[in-house]
């Protein structure tokens, strides 16, 4: 009986034993089943749904560049880009895959092989992967249309560019590490050391990324290469016999007929009126080149310097030592964030709610390299659409990409064209001439002569025109760059018009006379005799140009002492040296500043320069002396500016001394007007004296001495057309020697070869029908007298204006 009543007691006790220890057991995985249901269901929900969602960018295009009347100046033009990923461009491709099909071949045996096992098994697996990458670009090569020695040549310069990212950047990332270590005061152990190294190594984006290797190609031939960029290949293993093999799937491995190819929807850059041939009326240029026939010229590279490049390659932040200091350069990608940053309104555009920039950089996008397209990029700069694929339903949703915005310049391209045209060598009027009489060993008769031209509107500031000269036209850019940026003499890449020093010379007269007056320094009522050199006991320095010349002053030119009108008409030196002297450097130095002079206007064109003043800008005037005052008063001595500094001059004094800055891009903020104060007479005495200049016979600017046939000289008006007045004022500035293949240096004993020598040519121009609307600036490197050298093209320059309806 009691073993009975036993029995169901001990069962019960047991099974309920046997249930604490399934509920026991069980409960960590009712906890980590709620875990995943409850508290990371949402989570893990979202990444599984993610599984089934597709998402790709799709391409923009940039925005246009278009000039005042609308005509488009840049454009993007459809085109695809050939790059291959970085594993199969250095090979490493095939080392994977040969490493993968080994594993696959050696099953759950692949663990026991050991590194040196496995490393032999891959090894064998190796040659046919190695043989079909290489089989690969020959494709590619026969496909792109380019030798397999030339795909070669770019794939090395990708390796060679990464490799070199690379290890600037293990060194910048141990360089950082090591310095905390170093702030704390210790040294880390052989273990952190390994570790930092390891970190220090690791593979930059680029290392993952595909490369642009063949750009802008046809639609032929992009469709081409993305069919072939679908298609597969089977590679045969080793190991196995030819009936084995038939037999056998498992004998081969499925792979990409060309690895790593992707082709991208690029979008060439395009600039329509990058070349034209412009019509010459030569019927009114000076008589040795005169002539009834129009003279068509083809003008190439039509405002490079403006619109600028673009470049195939994104640049990331650089810190580099330069001189003893760390120089930092900031990338693309960083320049962009930036931007995002201090502008909210764009940045959510570009994110549109997806937590990604649809506006951010990628290997081989096309970037702004110089000029407009550089300084606009951010405003040109595509967004790309957002195409997302739910795999399970087919469903799609799509962002439309959305183009860059436009850019408008004040530029009227067509009058650019006239410009540079009138300056080209083949017109003539930039070639050396026998009535320049500046024939020397470096400039022969016939020879080229560089230059810049700017044409402003008085009243807005607009620039109607910015010629450089030589201009390189882009295929240039693209085949001689290397030869191009050599060029010590011409220096094509430079934009004359804002980012070339030059000494004004005598064009500076009527602005200082402007802040003479303004300063007290000069009284109009006063006149100043010109002795033909400044100090009396010093007849070779401080000289008239007239008395250095014909040993004469303009005293006894005029039969009294010039008035300030008289003396910017004859540019009478001796008048203006005074002025300096009573200025003083302090007085000459405000008085440069206050037309801008050292400062840029930020015209968006890249390379500006602001010119110079003084010798030191820490040291107290500058560290200039008296002497040096007295020369800055005929635009001598140390000052430098631009031609559009000297166009904003003369607009400024049109104005009645109002400063408006000038502009390019019309978009961009400008700062308010500036009243330089300048007292109405002065300005009236000045505009007196510009037009004495050019229309008067005595004005230095009235006329050029031709001589005919019989070598009998006459003089021809440098300005004759009806119904357009003009005032104007030339400048002969000296100019530095440029010497070349001098194998010791300037300080050396050993003597180079003279390039170019001589004096810079001047001439700005104000021109109308009634008033002044239209300032012309032109230099000439190495010209000469102004009058004689930019006279005759500032001439055909106000023409050009007539022809193109502005006069």
């Amino acid at each position: 009986m009691l073993v009975k009543t036993l029995i169901p007691k001990m069962f019960h006790r047991r099974l309920l034993v046997l249930l604490l220890l399934v509920s026991a057991g069980a409960a960590p995985l009712a906890a980590q089943l709620a875990n995943l249901s409850i508290v990371r269901g949402d989570e893990l929900r979202r990444q599984a749904e993610s599984r089934l969602v597709r998402s790709v960018q799709t391409p923009t295009v940039r925005g246009r560049v278009l000039d005042r009347k609308g005509r488009v100046l840049a454009q993007d033009r459809p085109s695809y880009d050939l790059a291959v990923t970085y594993p199969a461009i250095t090979g490493d491709w095939a080392r994977a895959a040969a490493r993968e099909a080994a594993r696959r071949s050696a099953g759950s045996g692949w663990a026991g092989l050991g590194p040196e096992g496995r490393a032999r098994l891959t090894e064998r697996f190796l040659p046919p992967f190695q043989a079909h990458a290489d089989q690969a670009w020959n494709r590619l090569a026969e496909a792109a249309g380019v030798s397999r020695p030339e795909l070669e040549v770019r794939r090395d310069e990708v390796i060679r560019r990464v490799e070199a990212r690379q290890k600037h950047i293990t060194e910048q990332r141990l360089k950082a590490e090591l310095a905390v270590w170093a702030e704390r005061g210790e040294t880390p152990d052989a273990r952190e050391s390994r570790a930092i190294q390891r970190r220090a190594e690791e593979p930059i984006a680029e290392r993952t990324q595909a490369h642009v290797l063949v750009s802008r190609v046809t639609d032929q031939v992009g469709f081409e290469c993305r069919r072939l960029a679908e298609e597969t290949s089977s590679v045969p293993l080793p190991g196995e016999d030819d009936r084995l093999r038939q037999a056998n799937a498992e004998a081969f491995a499925d792979v990409d007929l060309i690895p790593g190819l992707v082709v991208r929807d690029s979008g060439d850059r395009e600039y329509p009126f990058e070349s034209l041939v412009v019509s010459l009326d030569r019927s009114q240029f000076p008589s040795p080149l005169r002539s009834d026939e129009p003279l068509a010229v083809e003008v190439e590279g039509v405002a490079v310097h403006v619109l600028g490049t673009m470049r195939d390659r994104v640049y990331g932040s650089v810190e580099e030592e330069r001189e003893g200091r760390l120089v930092r350069t900031v990338g693309d990608a960083e320049r962009r964030d930036a931007y995002l940053l201090a502008n909210p309104a764009d940045r959510q555009r570009a994110y549109e709610g997806l937590g990604v920039d649809l506006g951010s950089y990628r290997d081989g996008d096309r970037v702004g390299a110089t000029g407009v397209e550089r300084s606009e990029e951010l405003t040109l700069r595509g967004l790309r659409g957002y195409l997302t694929t739910h795999l399970d339903t087919g469903a799609r949703e799509a962002l439309p990409a959305r183009p860059g915005g436009d850019v408008h310049l004040a530029l009227d391209i067509m009058l650019q064209a006239r410009v540079q045209a009138i300056m080209t060598p083949q017109a003539g009027l930039a070639s050396v001439q026998p009535w320049h009489k500046q024939e020397s060993a470096t400039k022969p008769v016939g020879s080229p002569l560089n230059g810049a031209a700017v044409v402003l509107d008085v009243e807005t500031g607009d620039v109607l025109a910015m010629v450089s000269m030589p201009s390189p036209g882009r295929s240039r850019l693209r085949t001689e760059m290397a030869d191009l940026l050599k060029d010590e003499v011409n220096t094509p890449l430079v934009n004359r018009a804002t980012g070339k020093y030059y000494t004004p010379g005598s064009i500076v007269k009527p602005l200082l006379l402007c802040e003479a007056v303004k300063r007290g320094n000069f009284s109009l009522s006063q006149t100043i005799d010109c002795t033909g050199h400044l100090f009396e006991n010093r007849p070779t320095q401080f000289r008239c140009w007239i008395y250095k010349r014909f040993q004469q002053t303009h005293t006894a030119f005029l039969n009294h002492e010039p008035t300030a009108e008289e003396a910017i008409m004859v540019s009478c030196n001796i008048f203006f040296f005074t002025l300096g002297q009573r200025m003083g450097p302090g007085g000459v130095i405000d008085s440069y500043e206050a037309f801008h002079v050292g400062k840029t206007f930020d015209l968006g064109v890249g390379g500006e320069v602001g010119g110079r003043l003084g010798f030191r800008s820490d040291a107290q005037d500058y560290g200039m002396q008296l002497w040096d005052a007295i020369q800055m008063g005929i635009g001598q001595g140390p000052v430098t500016w631009t031609p559009m500094h000297a166009a904003s001059a003369y607009a400024t004094i049109v104005r009645g001394g109002v400063y408006v800055p000038p502009r390019v891009i019309t978009s961009r903020r400008r700062p308010e007007p500036e009243d330089l104060g300048i007292p109405s007479g002065a300005i009236d005495a000045a505009m007196a004296g510009l037009s004495g200049s050019v229309n008067d016979r005595s004005g230095t600017g009235h006329h050029i001495m031709v001589a005919d046939a019989q070598g009998n000289e006459h003089q021809e008006p440098v300005f004759e057309i009806p119904g357009v007045r003009v005032w104007g004022k030339t400048g002969t500035a000296t100019a530095p020697r440029i010497v070349i293949n001098d194998p010791d240096g300037p300080n050396g004993p050993l003597k180079g070869q003279i390039a170019e020598e001589g004096d810079h040519s001047w001439f700005v121009v104000l021109v109308g029908r009634d008033r002044p609307r239209f300032v012309v600036s032109v230099v000439v490197d190495y010209g000469g007298s102004g009058g004689k050298v930019s006279g005759p093209i500032c001439a055909q320059i106000v023409r050009a204006l007539i022809e193109e309806g502005y006069l």
